[in-house]
């Protein structure tokens, strides 16, 4: 049924759910996973910049250290990421599951079905948040993106909180 499914995770409780089932489709089918991290101005830890004339002088900075400062700020920031996906992938590789992981950065929508259709996968996983009406205007979503854009078929997923109360509402 499924030989390839792309998992996108954050550091969620969401993306604990989505993982969760993406697991269960691997173990079930044995299926590959792919785990794919975005990071993007709004990912919890994104550096500051500090390069106004003002809030340089606050941080007592010039110019060049400002920009070595975020530099520096910025290699923490994708490590973080990579470690969450070392993790995990250790983790899914002792449960005998085939994972491979990749980061990236920009839009998570566009790199999701980017990625499922270079990888060629046959699904992709992907958390949903519920977010409704302003905040889902200001916050976007991910998962409305991939499911209208997507190259192969999408399995979003609630926390099942989020769950009942959409399934309540309908």
């Amino acid at each position: 049924m499924f030989q390839k499914i792309l998992v996108a995770v954050d550091a969620s409780e969401t993306s604990t759910y989505a993982m969760t089932e993406a697991v269960n489709l691997a173990k079930a089918t044995q299926a590959g996973l792919m785990l794919l991290h975005v990071l993007t101005h709004f990912t919890e830890g994104y550096p500051d910049l500090v390069f106004s004339a003002q809030s340089r002088m606050m941080a007592g900075l010039n110019q060049s250290e400002a920009i070595n400062l975020y530099a520096e700020r910025w290699q923490e920031f994708e490590q973080q990421g990579l470690e969450m996906l070392k993790q995990f992938t250790e983790n899914l590789t002792s449960q005998g599951i085939s994972t491979e992981f990749t980061q990236s950065f920009g839009d998570p929508g566009r790199a999701i079905c980017d990625l499922a259709s270079t990888w060629n996968a046959d699904l992709i996983v992907v958390g949903r948040h519920g977010y409704k009406g302003l905040k889902e205007v200001f916050m976007g979503s991910v998962s409305n993106y991939v499911i209208h854009h997507a190259s192969c078929s999408v399995l979003t997923v609630y926390k099942p909180s989020e769950a009942k109360k959409t399934s309540e509402a309908t």
